[in-house]
């Protein structure tokens, strides 16, 4: 029944992040069109510090709410798994209170001589009201993973997006004709609003969902609940702000090593933007879907590590590796053989699809050290996720440093290479030691390499001649044959096993029976 309800929960966070990233890259292009590729690089230099201040403020909360109440529910101890939030959220408001004064009263020193770029300030002070809020709405969030209620975060996020995105419709028209700093300011002011909105709804949905706790007292020593809680926060909110922290030295490094290479202002952020704003969003988009299932990997593996069962461990995580190889192969192809036409679809703008074809043969890559990631999380192995996090970091912003101003872009493509390899294999290394499971290179590399490469070319040529109008029209046909001719040479040649296909069928069965009960169980 654990190995059906994961399944199940993954699958309903899957379609709901599937909505809400086809929301959010309908953000991100329209936001592209209004404040073009320079505008795009401003506003990620913002949010690059932003994401540090988030970072520092919620990701260790987050987390540690999420395994502490897994354990303490798997016990049937409700009264600690509720004095756990509790506790997050005096923390983390705490913490983000202080991050957000820092980052407003500051806002104009890390504008000018950190980020240099005065036009930054205002977006930078637009944002730090919103750090408590994040805050807060991270610990239910991690509450609402642990209860295995997915429906509530998937809607809270889904609420999120689509304010930040009105808002931005609404103001942009005003805002844009007044320079590149009015623009970003029209994002940013959506983010914040749209965290203050979301942060009531996330308090409304735990109210109501923490009543149905049992009220019965638990047998807990009481001293153990803090001593554990800092066990668990103080590694992953190092190892979170480490990451934020460098990643953000790395943002602001890739600009000014650009123009030490040479380029001018705007074309170095011109390229930043075009790389970072609008190539490596188009890479990440699929990974959302896998996103879905390392947040959901959290709670169950470290329920099934509580209670020792490591058949439950190695099923999940032999299911989750093949399925997520399976996936980002076909990704990555997708990426190579059709870059321009996917490019020119989203952004009408061809000039990003060189750099999406050459980072394309990093997706398995990425896409595996995501998955791992929350594997390792809820395996009590953070310790490992610290100091892997520390070298790759470390390894990024060094090489940045030594390699932008010599070889330009050359040189982020190289580190971009390095780092993700290196991280990944540390990653996966450590899990097949911990669950003592077997790497079937066979079955989930080769095989689907195979498979996918096949479908690939056969698709392009079978579109070679452009006798399409629309491109989009042309980039949806390509997509929708090529993964339908995969899925095809998959089941061919037995990399999806006539078992797993039985499996998934039941499965889906199960959900819509499962949800089915759930209105009933509604309406009575």
């Amino acid at each position: 029944m654990k190995k059906k309800t994961f399944m199940i929960n993954a699958l309903i966070l899957t379609g709901t992040s599937f909505i809400n990233m086809m929301i959010g890259m309908f953000f991100r292009v329209y936001m592209s069109n209004k404040i073009g590729a320079e505008g795009i690089g401003l506003y990620q230099l913002v949010t690059a510090v932003y994401f540090f201040a988030a970072t520092f403020s919620t990701t260790g909360i987050s987390l540690t709410v999420t395994r502490l109440v897994t354990d303490f529910v798997a016990k049937k101890q409700y009264l600690q798994a509720k004095k756990v939030v509790a506790k997050c959220l005096a923390l983390g408001v705490g913490i983000s209170v202080f991050a957000a004064i820092i980052m407003f009263t500051l806002a104009k020193q890390i504008g000018v001589n950190i980020l240099k770029d005065a036009r930054t300030v205002l977006s930078l002070q637009i944002l730090a009201p919103s750090l408590p809020f994040v805050a807060i709405s991270s610990c239910f969030r991690g509450y609402f993973y642990a209860v295995r209620r997915v429906i509530k975060t998937a809607s809270e996020q889904l609420f999120e997006q689509i304010i930040e995105i009105v808002v931005f419709m609404i103001l942009i028209g005003n805002f844009a004709p007044r320079g590149i700093e009015y623009a970003c300011a029209a994002v940013v002011i959506g983010t914040t609003l749209s965290e203050i909105l979301s942060c009531v709804y996330s308090y409304l949905l735990y109210i109501n969902d923490v009543k149905k706790i049992p009220k019965a007292a638990d047998k807990y020593k009481k001293g153990n609940l803090s001593s554990n809680l800092f066990l668990i926060l103080l590694p992953l909110t190092a190892s979170a702000s480490l990451r934020a922290g460098l990643s953000t030295l790395e943002n602001i490094l890739i600009p000014s090593g650009l123009k030490r290479y040479g380029a001018s202002s705007t074309k170095a952020l011109y390229t930043y933007g075009l790389i970072c704003g609008m190539v490596m969003p188009i890479i990440a988009f699929p990974a959302l879907i896998l996103m879905s299932f390392s947040m959901l990997l959290i709670p169950e593996m470290s329920e099934a590590n509580a209670i020792n069962q490591k058949a439950n461990i190695n099923y999940i995580a032999e299911k989750v590796l093949k399925v997520t190889l399976i996936f980002s192969i076909m990704i990555m192809n997708i990426f190579l053989f059709f870059s321009k036409d996917l490019c020119c679809a989203i952004y009408s703008n061809s000039n990003c699809s060189v750099y999406l074809s050459i980072f394309a043969p990093l997706v398995p890559v990425m896409y595996l050290d995501k998955i791992v990631d929350g594997m390792l999380k809820g395996l009590n192995q953070q310790m490992y996720y610290l100091s892997y996090n520390i070298i790759d970091s470390s390894v990024r912003v060094l090489l940045i440093f030594i390699l932008l101003p010599f070889v330009g872009i050359k040189g982020f493509i190289i580190m971009t290479f390095v780092s993700t390899i290196l991280n990944s294999s540390l990653s996966v290394v450590r899990l097949l030691k911990v669950t003592c499971l077997k790497f079937n290179f066979t079955q989930w590399v080769i095989g689907p390499l195979i498979c996918s490469t096949i479908s690939g070319i056969f698709v392009k040529f079978m579109f070679a001649n452009n006798f399409y109008d629309s491109t989009i029209l042309k980039m949806i046909l390509e997509f929708v044959f090529s993964i339908a001719l995969y899925i095809t040479l998959l089941i061919f040649f037995c990399v999806i096993k006539k078992s797993e296909m039985v499996w998934l069928k039941k499965l889906i069965h199960l959900t819509a029976c499962m949800s089915q009960n759930r209105q009933n169980n509604g309406k009575s």
